[in-house]
C-alpha cells in the first residue's frame, strides 16, 4: 500500500487500484472517516477495526490476527528467495487472490524495492507457498493448500531469518493455519475485524445494464463544446442496446474492460480498454480510452481509473502494452499520461482540424510486462 494524504488528521492508504484503507479505534471514528472520503475517488474502503461496526451496513469479511511466536526449533531452508521473473511474479499474484484483502504487482514492487524477505516454494512451475517479512514480522503468508507439511516447512523456513520471538500476521481464512499457531501455543497479540464498503460518494466500478441512460447521459454531457475528444456530440449514436453489448462484453472480458466513476449513481468518469481479439498479431495490445465531466476534474479520477486499468494489465500476462492518443492541446492530459508512466512515441502531424486549427495527434504507450517495472 502507499500513502495517499491526510485528511482531518485521518492517514488515508490507497493502492493503485483504488481502494482505501484505514485502521479504526472507536466506533466514532467509522462516521468520522466516511464523511471525509466522500469525494475521494475510490473503489472499495476496507477497515481494520478494533471494533465492531454498528452504525453502517458493511460487508464483514473476516477477520486478522496478529500472533506473537517463537521460531521453531529445526531451522530448514526449503522456500527460495524471490527474484524478478514475469512466470515466478504471475504464478505469485495467481496464488495471492486467496488473500481476503487485495494484494497487487505494486505490493509485490514495494516489498522487494524496501527490502522485505520473498520466499517462495514451487512445485509442477506453480508457486505453492510464500510469506514475506521485515523487522521480524511476517506481514503476508500465502498457501496453495493449507496442509500440515506445507504449513510447517514454511514455519521452518522463516525461523532462519527471524530471532527467537517474531510475530507473525494471520487472516481468518487461513483456518488451518491459525489452529497449527494455536497448538503450537503462539500467543494472540491483537485481532481485528475487516469489513468492506463498497459504493460511497465518489467511486469506481464495472457497469451494469442499470447504467446504461446514465451512461448516455454522461456522454452527452462530456461531448458538449470539448475540443480533446475526437467525437462531436452531433456524431454520438450510441443506444442502451449498443452499451449493454459493450457492458456484457467488458464482464466477459470479451477484447474489452470498462470501468465508470459514479457519484450519487450518477456517471461522472469513464475509462475503458479495448484489445483485438480477431487479430492474432495485435490482441496483446490494448488501446485506452478516458473520460471525466468538467466539474469533477482535478480530484484523481481519472487517475484512479487509469491505475486500476494499468495494474490490470500489468497482472495480464496476455497484455504486452498499453497504449493511448491525445491531442496536443490536450496538455493536462499528457502531463497525466506521462506521470502514469506512458512514454511519447511519435504523433501524426495536423492531424486533427478543431476550431479552424490544426493539432497533432500524440500516440503514448507503456509495456506492461511486470519486470519492467521492478
Amino acid at each position: 500500500m502507499q500513502k495517499h494524504f491526510n485528511s482531518g488528521g485521518i492517514v488515508i492508504y490507497k493502492n493503485r487500484l483504488g481502494d482505501l484503507f484505514f485502521k479504526v479505534k472507536s466506533e466514532s471514528e467509522f462516521r468520522e472517516i466516511l464523511e471525509s472520503i466522500i469525494k475521494i475517488p475510490k473503489r472499495y474502503v476496507y477497515f481494520f477495526s478494533e471494533v465492531k461496526n454498528e452504525f453502517y451496513y458493511m460487508n464483514d469479511i473476516g477477520e486478522l490476527y496478529i500472533f506473537r511466536a517463537k521460531k521453531e526449533k529445526e531451522k530448514i531452508k526449503s522456500f527460495v528467495d524471490f527474484y524478478p521473473d514475469n512466470k515466478l511474479i504471475y504464478s505469485i499474484l495467481k496464488l495471492a487472490q486467496k488473500s481476503l484483502i487485495p494484494f497487487t504487482i505494486w505490493d509485490l514492487i514495494n516489498f522487494y524495492k524496501k527490502g522485505y524477505k520473498i520466499r517462495y516454494l514451487e512445485q509442477n512451475n506453480e508457486i505453492i507457498s510464500l510469506y514475506i517479512l521485515k523487522d521480524n514480522i511476517v506481514e503476508f503468508t500465502f498457501f496453495d493448500v493449507e496442509n500440515i507439511n506445507l504449513m510447517i516447512q514454511m514455519l521452518n523456513d522463516i525461523s532462519n531469518f527471524v530471532d527467537d520471538e517474531f510475530i507473525i500476521i494471520v487472516y481468518s481464512n487461513q483456518k488451518n493455519f491459525k489452529n497449527l499457531l494455536l497448538n503450537k501455543n503462539y500467543s494472540g497479540e491483537k485481532k481485528f475485524t475487516l469489513y468492506r464498503l463498497d459504493s460511497a460518494g465518489i467511486f469506481i466500478t464495472m457497469p451494469n445494464k442499470n447504467d446504461t441512460i446514465n451512461i448516455i447521459e454522461f456522454y452527452e454531457r462530456v461531448l458538449q463544446n470539448n475540443k480533446t475528444l475526437a467525437t462531436q456530440l452531433s456524431e454520438f449514436d450510441k443506444t442502451t442496446k449498443d452499451f449493454e453489448k459493450i457492458i456484457d462484453l467488458s464482464k466477459n472480458l470479451f477484447g474489452l474492460r470498462v470501468l465508470v466513476a459514479k457519484y450519487n449513481d450518477k456517471i461522472i468518469g469513464n475509462c475503458d480498454i479495448y484489445w483485438n481479439i480477431q487479430r492474432k498479431r495485435l490482441e496483446r495490445t490494448a488501446k485506452l480510452g478516458i473520460s471525466v465531466l468538467e466539474e469533477f476534474r482535478n480530484i484523481g479520477i481519472a487517475t484512479t481509473m487509469m491505475n486500476n486499468h494499468i495494474t490490470w494489465c500489468i497482472e495480464n500476462p496476455n497484455i504486452h502494452r498499453l497504449e493511448l492518443e491525445v491531442f496536443s492541446n490536450n496538455s493536462k492530459a499528457i502531463s497525466l499520461y506521462e506521470k502514469l508512466g506512458f512514454i511519447k512515441e511519435g504523433k501524426r502531424r495536423e492531424a486533427a482540424y478543431i476550431g479552424k486549427e490544426y493539432y497533432d495527434i500524440i500516440f503514448m504507450g507503456i509495456i506492461t510486462e511486470p519486470v519492467n517495472f521492478f
